[in-house]
């Protein structure tokens, strides 16, 4: 037995799969391109739409006014055409007759012949054989075996095909219903020709597909004596056509086929679009566009990145961001450990079970140019501020994903928010970092051959190795790039402010200044004694406007200081809740069991499983209590040994369930301090999930016992955190405590734990820091010092 293919199923694999007429023109020059042909020819001749088409054989129907139905279709020619081909058209169109049949049959064949759409190319070409064997065999492998050699290595010096899954050609019934191909090698004496009508495929067809007879023929004429290539010629057009609909296309949809950025470094490019494309629309030119240098050398801020997998060695991402608009720069590095921790799969197990996922990635570049709208002006020579937004706009839409240079749809688009940009900006209060402001493109190469593209041609199969692509691009652009732009304003917006310490000492010289100048004018105009005595009067409630601006910036203080303890407490919240829901599952889980095995030998089992969950869960509650708003700003004095021990043991079924070693020294007798409890369980909390966190991406990365050491010094007053977990660079000591930064992917962390762990140790006056040899070096730490 085997499977029967219906011949309809072509229809489903062709015009219903390609989602536009621009897509379907895309397979074709992909397949040309494959053939290894330096240039492709799309000319494409209307004399009359469909829709008028269409029009004519309806009003044909209700009027059967044969002489009416001329002059409408005469009125309807497009204007564009050679007067030559008009006149032929209508030549066709206008034979006499009065047999509405005929005269419908005469408008058919007219439509039929004066209207087509023809690729060509100077490829290899195919021969009566190749046609019939590959060209008319679905799903051919023959391009995918290129890219392969017999040992299914990729062969570094040969030109990688474009397609691989054999399905491109059908593509060509999305445009129109009729199609001849005309092919040659460069040692055939004649052209090899394929007739191809696919109505003979429709929906209403009941046939198999092996029983509709296609059969390769020889053309009449010779060809030229060294031609070789391939002539796709269709007919019947299933759509409109006209010197505005394709230029349309052009504008929105042929420049983003092939990487249309300038060459650079980091833009290795095989094709110029204006060399590769010869686009002809009744006889006239129609040149695409690229982006201009000029756009480019006009963004605020530019990043160019790389991931990089070296034959040796970790994989490894590195980039800059040139912040323009500022004149700011920033560099970053992110290692493998950290990598992994981007990854977002479907499966968590699929991770473990196969850690070279990053590696079997593949190298590739990142470069995208940020434009702050509001700030666009006009540009002499180019056009007046609506003309720049207008032409941002026709390139921005996000980050384009191409390989070998040629455009994986519909990434990058302008409807398409495939990095989920949109929905971050439209979250954070600043609209930072939303499509509309980037102009950008991912280059990818063979290398990435396993992020494979859809059959329908609407972007890659959603695998890891995609959701690794994504995860990696949304911490380029919100991690690094976003949290840097971010952190300068606002560092612009407080250095462009005058301190309260500055204003007090230019109010003294001023005050000075003024009195000096009123004594000086008083004995002056003694009849104006009134107007001077009404300055001064003025000045003295200045003082106290500048007094009670004073006692508002000290409230300021106070209530940024609530803030920061209450933003830490959602984060511990957030953590509690966490175990309170995975204690209480295994609680009822417990309780069920109770229920179904009441009498059997597993009860005590069962009560002890139960009375250890419900132990968590208070311990858990517990620490809840010191953190409560009627609490939080209350000094006592407590033992943080206590304290500490209280805090790991609250965590006792967290660090078994992920095989933490936790290591505590404390010292022998108690150590009393006074401060806010609630605030010292905050950090150490912050401490702890920081380290599950990164032990859990470092036992993807490789197999080891991970382990916690928490030391309490009494005599050093300070508590030393550390982990054996892939560690923090040391570059970065400084940065991991900045407000809203984190190397964790977007959405799994805030990036203000350890901000407001540092501001509740200054609130106390202790010091919260990353413990490091030598800044200079790129060496890692996992240790924190908490200093009392």
């Amino acid at each position: 037995m085997a499977f029967k293919v219906a011949a309809r199923t072509l229809l489903e694999l062709g015009s219903e799969l390609i989602s536009s007429d621009a897509v379907a023109l895309y397979e074709l020059i992909k397949n040309s391109v494959d053939a290894g042909t330096k240039s492709v020819l799309i000319d494409i001749q209307i004399c009359l739409k469909r829709s008028y088409y269409l029009e004519a054989i309806d009003a044909l129907t209700r009027t059967h006014d044969i002489d009416k139905i001329r002059l409408l279709v005469k009125s309807q020619v497009e204007p564009t055409q050679h007067e030559q081909v008009r006149r032929n058209f209508l030549t066709q169109v206008f034979k006499p007759t009065e047999d509405l049949h005929e005269f419908e049959a005469n408008l058919q064949r007219a439509y039929h012949d004066y209207n087509w759409i023809k690729v060509c190319d100077e490829g290899h070409g195919m021969d009566e054989n190749e046609l019939r064997e590959v060209f008319l065999t679905i799903g051919t492998r023959n391009r995918r075996a290129q890219k392969f050699d017999k040992n299914k290595n990729m062969l570094e010096s040969l030109p990688h095909p474009l397609g691989e899954k054999g399905v491109g050609r059908l593509s060509a019934m999305r445009l129109g219903d009729h199609m001849v191909v005309s092919s040659c090698r460069k040692q055939c004496s004649h052209f090899h020709i394929l007739d191809i009508d696919w109505l003979r495929f429709s929906h209403d067809t009941n046939h198999m597909i092996n029983e509709i007879e296609i059969s390769p023929k020889r053309g009449g004429r010779k060809k030229p004596r060294m031609y070789q290539g391939t002539s796709i010629l269709i007919r019947n057009l299933s759509s409109d056509w006209d010197i505005a609909i394709f230029q349309s296309i052009v504008d929105e949809q042929f420049k983003r086929f092939v990487n249309p950025f300038p060459i650079s470094n980091e833009n290795p490019k095989r094709y110029d679009p204006n060399e590769l494309f010869d686009l002809q629309f009744n006889g006239t030119s129609v040149p695409v566009p690229r982006i201009p240098q000029w756009l480019l050398n006009e963004a605020h801020a530019k990043v160019v990145a790389r991931y990089r997998v070296p034959e040796h060695g970790e994989p490894s991402l590195f980039g800059e961001v040139f912040y323009r608009l500022r004149n700011k720069e920033l560099q970053f590095e992110v290692s493998e450990s950290n990598l992994l921790s981007l990854v977002d799969p479907m499966d968590d197990r699929q991770i473990r079970t196969n850690p070279g996922l990053l590696r079997k990635l593949g190298s590739f570049s990142v470069e995208f140019y940020w434009f702050n709208r509001r700030l666009l002006t006009e540009i002499q020579g180019i056009g007046k501020k609506s003309d720049i937004v207008k032409i941002v706009n026709s390139w921005a839409g996000g980050v384009m994903v191409f390989r070998d240079s040629f455009r994986i749809n519909p990434y990058g688009g302008q409807d398409d928010d495939w990095l989920k940009l949109d929905k971050t900006a439209f979250s954070a209060k600043s609209y930072k970092v939303n499509r509309s402001q980037i102009i950008g493109h991912v280059n990818l190469s063979w290398h990435n051959h396993r992020l494979i593209e859809q059959t329908n041609r609407e972007g890659f199969v959603n695998n890891e190795y995609k959701q690794i692509l994504v995860g990696i691009l949304r911490y380029i652009l919100i991690t690094e790039f976003r949290t840097f732009i971010t952190k300068v304003d606002m560092d612009r917006k407080l250095t462009d402010k005058t301190t309260t310490d500055s204003l007090d000492q230019r109010l003294i010289e001023s005050r000075t200044k003024f009195d000096t100048i009123l004594e000086t004018l008083e004995p002056l105009v003694p009849e104006e004694s009134n107007v001077v005595q009404e300055l001064r009067s003025f000045v003295n409630e200045l003082d106290s406007v500048v007094e009670d601006a004073r006692v508002m910036a000290r409230e300021y203080e106070d209530d940024r200081s609530k803030f920061v303890h209450l933003a830490g407490i959602g984060l511990i919240v957030e953590f509690i809740l966490h175990e309170i829901g995975r204690s209480t599952t295994r609680a009822l889980s417990a309780f069920d069991e109770l229920e179904v095995e009441r009498f059997n030998a597993s009860t005590s089992a069962a009560f002890t499983t139960l009375k250890s969950q419900l132990s968590t869960l208070r311990k858990r509650v517990e620490t809840l209590d010191p953190l409560s708003t009627s609490r939080r700003q209350i000094k006592q004095m407590f033992d943080v040994k206590e304290l500490v021990q209280q805090v790991i043991d609250g965590r006792t079924q967290q660090f078994a369930r992920h095989g933490v070693s936790v290591c505590i020294k404390l010292p022998k007798k108690p150590y009393k301090l006074k401060a806010v409890k609630g605030m010292l369980i905050q950090i150490i909390e912050n401490l702890i999930e920081n380290s599950i966190y990164w032990l859990k991406v470092e036992t993807r990365r490789r197999k080891f016992n991970p382990e916690i050491e928490v030391t309490l010094s009494k005599t050093e007053k300070r508590i030393v955190f550390t982990d054996n977990g892939p560690g923090v660079s040391n570059d970065l000591a400084q940065r991991i405590f900045e407000p809203f930064y984190s190397t964790k992917p977007p959405g799994k962390g805030r990036g203000l734990g350890l901000y407001i762990s540092q501001e509740i140790a200054r609130y106390h006056g202790w010091d919260l820091y990353l413990s490091i040899d030598d800044v200079e070096s790129k060496s890692k730490s996992s240790t924190f010092v908490l200093e009392f």
